[in-house]
Formats: C-alpha cells, structure tokens, sequence
C-alpha cells in the first residue's frame, strides 16, 4: 500500500516506523507507570481502609456472622480489582471520545468511522451486559452460599463420618455444584461468545482504518504520518470496550461487592467514638427485649425484662431452645436486639465504649471461642498488643487461671501457658480444656459484670466446686454475675432464679427458699487435670 504513495520515500517510511515504535514505547512506559500508582493505591487502601472496616465488620451487632464474612470478602475484591484489567478499561474508557476527536481533527471520515465502530462496540458491550447480569449476580450469590456449605461440611466431616452421612453428603454438594458449574458454564460461554464478536471487529476495525487512512492519504487528503495516527487512535478508543467484556466477570464481582458493602456500611456503627464513662459498677437493666430469629419472624426474645444488681447472682435456668444464651448474648452486647435496650450502670449499651466496656466484662458463650495464638494470649485478652506486659501481666493471667480452676490443666499442656492453639477447630483442646481456659479469660481483669452461658457443661465435680467457690468471691467483692446452666449444683449459690421459656422471662422461687444460698468456701484446685482434658 505505502509504494502506491505518491512520494515513495524509503526514508520518510523509516521516519514513520521510528515515530511509530516511539509512541508505542511511550504508551508501554505509561502503562507501567499506571500500573504501579494503581499497585500503590491498592496498599495505600489496605493500609487506611482495612482497619476501620475491620472493626465495623467485628463490630457490627446488627449483622449476622455470615454477613460480617461476606463484607470482609466483599472489602478484599474491591481492594483487588484496583490492580486488575477491570480498572484499566475503566479509566481508558473517559479517553475514547478524546481520541475520536483528534480522528476527527485529522479528517472527518476518520473521525465518522471511529465513531461509528466505538458505537457499535458500546452496543454490544450494553448487549452484554444485559445478557449476563441476572445470571451473573444469581451465580455469585450461589457460589458464596456453596462456598459456605463446603466449609460447614469439612467441618462437620468427623460426625458425617462417624453416623455414614458422608455418601449423602457428597451427592448433595456433587448435585449443587454440578448445577453452580453448568451455569457458570453458560454464563461464561455467552459473554465468550460477546468477547469474541468484539475482538473481531476490533481487530477488523482497527485495519480498515489504517486501509481508510492510506486510501485518504493515496487521494492527498491527509499526510502519511496520519494513517499511523488514524490506525493507533482507532485501536486506543475501541481497546476498553474489549477490555471490560474480557474481564467482565470482575466487573460484575466488583459491582456486587459494592453494593453489598455499601449496604452493610448502613448498619448501626458500633464503633463510633463514645464519651468516656466511669468503669460499671454491673448495675444491669433489661427493658421490653425482642430479639427475633435471622431471616425470619420467629421470636427468640418476647418483651423481656429483668434487672441485676451488684453482689448479685442470677441464674437463667429453662429447657434448650429457651432463649437463654441469647438473652445472655444480648446483655453481652454480642447482637443487638430488635425492640428493646439493655442499660448497664444506667447508661444505654449503646452509648458505651465497647472496648473500654469490654475490659469491665467477663463473658463465656456457650461454644467457648478461643483464637489461634497462645493461651497466654487468650486469657489475657491479648493484652501484650495494647502494650501490657512483664511479670505483672504474667501473675494476672495466672491469677484468673487459678480463679478458673484451669492453671494445674495448662501446666500440662506441652508448653504451658505458651502454647500456641492451632487454627483448627477447637484450637486442638478438648471440651474441658476450652471451656476452662475461656472461663480464666472470663475472670481476666477483676470484671464487674459476669456472663457464663452453661459454664460447667464439661467441667467434673471438682471444677464445678472450684467455680461455685469462685462464683462466691466474685458476688463478695461486689460484682454482678448472671448464669445460665443446666446443672442444680450452681444453683446453690444462685440469689434468685429466672425461668426462660419460650423467649419469656419470669421469677420463680427457689426450692429451699427459707434458707438463704450458701456460701461455700474456698475449694483449693486439685492437682490433676479435670476428667475431660485430653487433647
């Protein structure tokens, strides 16, 4: 085509390669440059961002656990797609009608032509879309919920074992998954086949203007060096159409992962600074509670209240299902209730400094959690990272084990009170060792305000007599502490008596009530681990 130019010059054509290769250097050297500022931002992100939303994601008592999951999944896609081929056909986007404008510049035709491809492109980019975004958002949606099943079901796979669950299993998973892949599959192959159309007539585009720019330039209508010109323009205004079909399945990930952490974001803010209190004496009010199942109308709580008072023993007794931990849960601030408020000292727990509260706060759920770090650091409430430390933290640790009845345990754990708990589950203690070392981190700090859900579910009878001798000094030196058990013998030590039934609270009289509780004294730990400690 060049040797049908009127000047058929050999140096002129090299001039041109040179520009050419120039341009091209200069376009590699700017994306490199954009991809290590965008690298940048994405760290910078992390560095700014993940810390505030972590804690509004641990923080938020109005959401469900799987919705806090989900929000940190959704925060790392978001924070990914900053580095991905999505983003840079965003931002090349805004600069097509730029480049659709210097083709004009260069002549109208030119300019009609980039126009008229960017267009089709554009349509069938929307085509696109429309084709795949109900699809995609239901796949999405499918596979975190498979995903969810999947880890549920590694974790249950020592019952499924044991009770020949497993076949069944696998063939549910196997069904799921079959159907999540065959519509993947079909999303993936219709928005393949968009791809494909596009990358065709891009390319086809892009060669039919540098045919239009060596006709024009043939006809003297425009200079040599502007079919280079014409042929690069074209391609740079038609690249992110293609670009975001390619990566369209990010797209579509990234845009849900906004709108789902846009809306978790609108939950209360927990973590919002709060006017410091004094520390709680443990004065506990309960008003009009309702607390109702996730995702349905079922009520778990119906209009509860009570109150707790200072050197007070409270035990919530009632069959399973009762309500009894989640009424405990939402005294602890664990959820936040539907209707209703908790006050401790007077103060709404809303208006409370979580963290400053928390350190006033012995709590054990019913499923003791412990994290996977030392034991040390686990009742200590990760203490040494708020920057305590030395002997004096050592000898409280050591006290609330002592307190708990778990010190003479962990000293046969292989390194002590050092030992480091696996991320698997139950940290790699049995019942009896996670239930006691939770109970020390419960009595970690001298709290004002006790919650035990079931704290002797796995404890023998000499743990049960150290913790109803604990139980006693706790009420001695003024803090309020209310329990939730199963077992008559904590009873014993009870002030009053609430029957959970049903989501509703209501006194009842205890069986010896001419006589007050007793008081028993102090039972020294023995020096054998309790009946259930194996690993």
């Amino acid at each position: 085509m060049l040797g049908t130019m009127p000047t058929r010059g050999g140096a002129t054509l090299l001039m041109l390669v040179v520009i050419l290769m120039v341009s091209l250097a200069v376009l590699s050297l700017l994306d490199v440059a954009r991809m290590r500022l965008l690298l940048r931002a994405s760290i910078r992100l992390e560095k700014h961002a993940a810390a505030p939303m972590l804690h509004r994601i641990l923080g938020a008592t109005a959401a469900s656990p799987g919705a806090r999951a989900g929000a940190i999944r959704d925060f790392d896609t978001l924070r990914g797609v900053l580095t991905g081929p999505a983003i840079l056909a965003l931002l090349d986007a805004p600069w097509a009608p730029i480049y659709i404008a210097v083709c004009f510049l260069l002549h109208p035709w030119l300019g009609g032509f980039a126009l008229f491809a960017s267009v089709l492109l554009a349509v069938i980019a929307l085509a696109s879309e429309q084709a795949t975004k109900r699809g995609g958002a239901d796949v999405q949606a499918r596979a975190g919920v498979q995903a969810r099943m999947q880890d549920y079901a590694v974790q249950a796979a020592e019952v499924a074992r044991v009770l020949g669950m497993r076949g069944a299993i696998v063939r549910d998973h196997q069904q799921a998954r079959a159907e999540l892949v065959a519509d993947q599959g079909r999303l993936t192959e219709t928005s393949g086949s968009f791809l494909a159309v596009t990358k065709f007539l891009r390319q086809l585009f892009q060669s039919l203007a540098l045919a239009l720019g060596a006709w024009l330039a043939i006809e003297q209508k425009i200079s040599m060096g502007a079919i280079f010109a014409a042929s690069l323009l074209v391609g740079r205004a038609l690249a992110p159409v293609e670009q975001i079909l390619g990566s369209w399945k990010n797209v579509l990930a990234a845009r849900s992962a906004y709108a789902a952490l846009a809306a978790f974001l609108k939950l209360p803010d927990d973590t919002r600074p709060r006017t410091a209190l004094p520390t709680p004496k443990g004065e506990v009010s309960v008003a009009g509670v309702t607390v109702r199942a996730p995702g349905s109308d079922r009520l778990l709580l119906k209009s509860v209240s009570l109150t707790a008072s200072p050197g007070e023993i409270v035990a919530l007794i009632g069959p399973s299902g009762a309500g009894k931990s989640t009424l405990l849960r939402v005294i602890a601030g664990a959820i936040a209730p539907d209707a209703g408020e908790v006050r401790i000292d007077g103060t709404s727990l809303a208006d409370w400094d979580r963290e400053a509260l928390g350190a006033s706060i012995g709590y054990t759920p019913q499923t003791p959690m412990l994290f996977p770090t030392s034991v040390h650091a686990n009742i200590s409430r990760f203490a040494a990272d708020r920057g305590a430390g030395g002997v004096g933290l050592d000898a409280l640790v050591v006290d609330a084990a002592r307190a708990a009845g778990a010190h003479e345990t962990i000293q046969h754990f292989p390194q002590g009170y050092d030992t480091m708990l696996s991320i698997r589950e139950a940290g790699g203690l049995s019942a009896g060792q996670r239930q006691l070392v939770s109970l020390a981190r419960a009595l970690f700090g001298r709290p004002t305000l006790v919650l035990l859900d079931e704290p002797n579910a796995h404890l023998d009878a000499n743990g049960e007599a150290v913790l109803m001798s604990t139980l006693a000094a706790l009420r001695g030196r003024g803090a309020t502490i209310i329990v939730s058990t199963h077992r008559a013998s904590l009873l014993q030590v009870a002030d009053r008596m609430l029957l959970v039934r049903d989501g509703t609270v209501e006194p009842i009289a205890r069986p010896d009530a001419a006589t007050p509780p007793q008081r028993p004294m102090a039972v020294v730990p023995a020096t054998t681990p309790s009946k259930d400690t194996g690993a």
